[in-house]
């Protein structure tokens, strides 16, 4: 298909090339000083070999003292290793030694270096993990323009869909979601804004759309557990066995309308299924052994997404029928039994909108016309054709997006920021609770704070960490 590869390097190709130039340069940069060292060091043993080679030759004599003194020298070394070796071994089980805490130093420097590998392990994977995507994504297109369509056919097909499964935008969940479409647009809307400098409004909506698109709603750090090489993350989440359930993007910000910088939001969960939200900055290829502030351009980031937009709008009227009925024979094995699945779903959902319920804020957020409905208009749009299609999808595909998290973290924030405002602070603050502490030192809640500090107390609002507390209120100069 003419331009499909136009999407190609889009999002997680556009910040790897980041990363890259900064790892050439840095290469560079090393072996420029490592060639200095080496001629140093190549100049400093000249002139030391011509001095001995000097003294030996002054007279046999000199060469005798000089042997006698070396022979010397040897005598108290050995006496020395002896003793040095005897006071080690017992520094080597002595915490307060310098002997063991540099040796703690080396191991933690190891460990360290183990985490980055692998971090950077990881980034080479999803290069080649985006190529296989694409490869497959081109096939399932060739597949669908054959004339000669069987059942082993759609087989394939559903076979390649689940490969993809794991992509971001070569996922055939994204490419075919209705969702997208609207996504896209929204996206275009908000970079014009952005690029004219009004500042654009990052709702969750957007937020959801320019993360699904940029790739940032997947990462090979998903179910790892957070330990202290994960530099980003909250002090107190590196000792719960906490793991990674999820991450997207958190907001954007341009200060100057041409350069842009953002966040993520990662979702760290315990084993009780209970879920704690942090917000580390978007890095070069979301490498959580990095904890620099990637900086983009905002014209590669909007041909980026024009990419994206440029491959969906392409692709998926040429895939989306095949596709989809490749997923029912695999997931319902008829399209009559599909069907009645469909049909079940939207009776419950008619049913619950109609009973003049809350509506969830995602579906307010797709259908902002819901809100002023009465609950017969709402039923009745459950009934819809263009419903009925939004959830088809679902079914079939699950989520392709992350707006449903969104609005929860939005949720999150403001339960949480609420429950922190009143909560205790450590015995000897000078403050009546946390929010009292904020006001007067003219500071306000925020996401990150609010993840940071939200660990040290417990669910019934009580101080579980004091002094962890204390440290962490000094790093945000809360305290002195």
């Amino acid at each position: 298909m003419a331009g499909f590869a136009d999407g190609f390097r889009s999002g997680f190709g556009l910040i790897s090339d980041v990363k890259d130039r900064e790892l050439k340069r840095d290469q560079v940069e090393a072996e420029e000083a490592y060639k200095k060292r080496q001629a140093d060091d190549l100049a400093e043993y000249r002139k030391e070999d011509l001095r001995i080679k000097e003294a030996a030759q002054t007279s046999a004599a000199g060469l005798d003292a000089l042997r006698l003194s070396t022979a010397q020298t040897q005598a108290e070394t050995a006496s020395i290793v002896a003793q040095t070796a005897s006071q080690k071994a017992k520094d080597a089980k002595d915490p307060t030694s310098l002997a063991f805490q540099k040796t703690q130093a080396e191991i933690d420097e190891i460990k360290a270096k183990a985490a980055k590998s692998s971090a950077d392990a990881d980034a080479a994977a999803q290069k080649v993990d985006m190529t296989a995507g694409a490869n497959n994504v081109q096939r399932i297109y060739d597949l669908v323009k054959a004339d000669d369509k069987t059942p082993e056919t759609y087989r394939e097909i559903a076979n390649l869909i689940e490969s993809n499964k794991a992509q971001t935008f070569f996922n055939l969940g994204y490419i075919t979601s209705p969702q997208t479409q609207r996504s896209l647009s929204t996206i275009q809307n908000f970079y014009q804004d952005m690029a004219s400098g009004s500042g654009g409004s990052m709702s969750p909506d957007v937020r959801s759309a320019v993360g699904a698109a940029l790739g940032l709603n997947k990462s090979a750090a998903l179910g790892r557990e957070i330990d202290d090489s994960f530099v980003n993350a909250p002090d107190w989440m590196k000792s719960k066995g906490l793991r990674i359930s999820g991450q997207g993007l958190h907001e954007v910000s341009s200060a100057d309308g041409k350069t842009l910088t953002g966040r993520l939001y990662v979702l760290a969960k315990d084993d009780d299924g209970t879920v704690s939200p942090y917000f580390p900055p978007l890095t070069a290829n979301r490498n959580f052994q990095d904890g620099e502030s990637l900086r983009l351009d905002l014209d590669p980031v909007t041909q980026s997404l024009a990419g994206v937009a440029h491959m969906v709008n392409g692709m998926a009227p040429e895939i989306q029928k095949e596709v989809k009925d490749a997923k029912i024979y695999a997931e319902y094995g008829s399209k009559k039994d599909f069907n009645a699945a469909v049909d079940a779903e939207l009776r419950a959902i008619s049913a619950s909108l109609s009973s003049g319920g809350n509506l969830p804020a995602d579906i307010v957020s797709t259908y902002p016309e819901l809100a002023q409905m009465t609950p017969m208009k709402r039923a009745e749009f459950a009934e819809s054709r263009e419903y009925r299609r939004q959830i088809e999808h679902e079914m079939l595909f699950g989520a392709t997006d992350d707006r449903t998290e969104q609005f929860k973290i939005e949720e999150w924030f403001d339960a949480t920021s609420a429950a922190l405002a009143s909560a205790p602070v450590p015995k000897g603050v000078n403050a009546e609770n946390l929010g009292d502490l904020m006001n007067r030192n003219k500071a306000s809640f925020n996401y990150e704070n609010a993840s940071i500090l939200n660990g040290y107390y417990t669910e019934e609002g009580e101080i579980e960490d004091a002094d962890g507390l204390v440290e962490q209120l000094k790093k945000l100069n809360l305290l002195q």
